[in-house]
């Protein structure tokens, strides 16, 4: 991520930093992570861009990183 990107991060849907496809995998995290489940727009809209070993990659990374950050709120791990 490039440090305006970074900077944009909590505003990404305004920010020009981001692409479209950026957008749209921003957005497909933050509903799986919110609401356990993303819009269908928002999968049709990655189905055009992205194959579909590249759709499960992005569900088991944001899935995996949702798993340990709740593993370690959970049991309190301190991160460095």
């Amino acid at each position: 991520m490039s440090p305006q990107q970074i900077q944009d991060l909590e505003q990404y849907e305004q920010s020009t930093a981001y692409g479209d496809l950026e957008k749209a995998v921003l957005r497909f995290a933050e509903q799986w992570t919110r609401q356990g489940r993303v819009a269908g727009d928002v999968l049709e809209q990655l189905q055009r861009s992205l194959s579909p070993a590249q759709l499960v990659t992005l569900a088991a990374t944001v899935g995996l990183a949702n798993w340990t950050n709740r593993f370690n709120e959970t049991f309190g791990v301190q991160l460095p």
